[in-house]
C-alpha cells in the first residue's frame, strides 16, 4: 500500500511527458488542391432533348405513314405529331399534359397531332371512351409499317413509342425524339418551335 501513491505519481509523469509538444518528426499533412478543368458548357437544350435533329433546310421531307383513319391537318406552320398507342404507359401518361400544351402552342402557330399505332379501330375508341379528354388521333394502316416510317424520319426501326417528330414550315424534319417529355420540356421545345430559318 506504501508504493501505491508512488506508483501513481510515476505513472503521471510517463503519461505527461507524452503530452509535450515535441518537435514533430514528420512533416503534417498538407492540403493538396487538384487542378481540374472547368466543365464544359451545357449543351444546347434544343440538342439534348432530339434524339435526331437537322438545321434549316437540311431535314428530311416529312410524310406521314398510310393512314387507316383520320385526316391530317393542313400543313401550317410547326407541326409536332406525337406517335402514341393505348398499351403504351408513358404515352398514355404524356397525353393530358400534351393536351394542355396545343393550346398553349397554338398560339404560336404549332400543332400538335396524335398518330396512334394500335392494330384496331376499336381499341383507340374504347380508350377514348374510357379517358373522355384524349384527343382525336390518325391511325397508321399497318402497325408493320413503323419500323421504316421511323427510318424515313431518322429514328432506328425499333425505336420505342411515344415518338416525337417536330416538322417545319417548310415540311423538314427538324427534330425527333424517342421517349415522352415532362412539363420540365415545355421551355425546350418552345425553343426548338420558336427557332428561325437559319437555326
Amino acid at each position: 500500500m506504501d508504493r501505491l501513491p508512488s506508483l501513481i505519481f510515476a505513472l503521471s509523469a510517463v503519461l505527461a511527458s507524452g503530452c509535450r509538444d515535441e518537435p514533430a518528426t514528420h512533416a503534417p499533412p498538407t492540403s493538396r488542391v487538384n487542378a481540374v478543368m472547368a466543365a464544359p458548357p451545357r449543351r444546347d437544350a434544343v440538342e439534348s432533348f432530339c434524339d435526331v435533329r437537322a438545321p434549316a433546310g437540311q431535314g428530311r421531307a416529312f410524310a406521314l405513314p398510310p393512314l387507316a383513319e383520320g385526316t391530317p391537318l393542313a400543313a401550317r406552320g410547326w407541326r409536332w405529331i406525337n406517335v402514341w398507342a393505348t398499351w403504351c404507359h408513358p404515352c398514355v401518361e404524356e397525353l393530358p399534359l400534351l393536351v394542355r400544351w396545343r393550346s398553349r402552342l397554338a398560339s404560336d402557330g404549332v400543332s400538335i397531332e396524335f398518330l396512334s399505332i394500335d392494330a384496331a379501330p376499336e381499341d383507340v375508341a374504347t380508350f377514348r371512351s374510357s379517358h373522355p379528354g384524349t384527343p382525336a388521333s390518325l391511325r397508321i394502316r399497318d402497325p408493320n409499317l413503323l419500323p421504316s416510317w421511323l427510318a424515313s424520319v431518322g429514328l432506328d426501326g425499333g425505336a420505342s413509342v411515344p415518338v416525337q417528330v417536330f416538322v417545319d414550315p417548310a415540311g423538314r424534319v427538324r427534330c425527333v425524339r424517342s421517349g415522352s417529355v415532362t412539363e420540365a420540356d415545355y421551355a425546350t421545345v418552345h425553343q426548338l418551335v420558336s427557332a428561325r430559318a437559319a437555326n
